[in-house]
């Protein structure tokens, strides 16, 4: 069962913004707020000069930013680097609710149960990183790529093991340049894999949605 206390608690209390698609804002921007996304999809990069930047994750409905706000007020410590700068864009218009971090804090003081939220939170975190990380462990290109779809229609659009749907339309937007993010690869690459998997009819893609026509045959790629 997902928690939903604070889900309850920024409805009530927090104020609802919006951003258009590509639009970016920066952590320092919000010290002392979370959010609640309730509807679209938000990227978060981390960045540091000379450096390029590196996507860290992907934010869908009902996921909580930023939780090392929170953390840090808890414990007192800064889970981000000093020499880092961390940047948020949006990969669709977007809605979400923001409320302070000392609300939150006096809410948990009232409702422990609220904890539960942010364990929850912070386990999806834990297991996209998990499986960006076993993407990236694999040695051939066209398994990164089969392995990080598929693990998006697990994050993304509702896929459980034991389903037995084969044609999942993952709900945010993937095209290239996307994949190429996740995996620390090229575009071409990306590019190139993918047109691969449409020609094999294991994906569809029109502009930057991805379907995946045959979940089994494409699990094959990488297993």
């Amino acid at each position: 069962m997902i928690p939903t206390n604070f889900e309850q608690f920024a409805k009530k209390h927090g104020k609802i913004e919006k951003y258009a698609s590509g639009q970016v804002f920066h952590s320092q921007d919000f010290p002392n707020k979370l959010f609640l996304l309730t509807s679209g999809y938000v990227k978060r990069y981390q960045a540091s000069k000379p450096s390029p930047r590196v996507l860290e994750l992907i934010y869908g409905p009902g996921h909580i930013i930023s939780l090392s706000q929170l953390y840090k007020k808890l414990f007192g410590v800064d889970q981000n680097q000093d020499n880092f700068i961390y940047v948020y864009q949006t990969m669709t218009e977007v809605e979400m609710y923001t409320i302070s971090g000392d609300e939150v804090l006096a809410e948990l003081e009232r409702n422990p149960q609220m904890y539960a939220d942010f364990f929850y939170e912070s386990g999806l975190k834990l297991r996209s990183n998990i499986t960006r990380l076993a993407s990236n462990a694999l040695k051939d290109d066209y398994q990164k790529v089969a392995h990080q779809v598929v693990s998006l229609a697990y994050e993304f659009a509702g896929l459980t093991p034991g389903d037995t749907r084969k044609k999942i339309t993952l709900p945010l937007p993937q095209s290239a340049i996307d994949i190429a993010e996740q995996l620390n690869i090229s575009t071409e690459v990306a590019e190139a894999v993918l047109n691969r998997l449409s020609q094999l009819k294991l994906i569809a893609m029109e502009g930057v949605s991805i379907t995946i026509l045959d979940m089994d045959f494409l699990k094959d790629v990488y297993l």
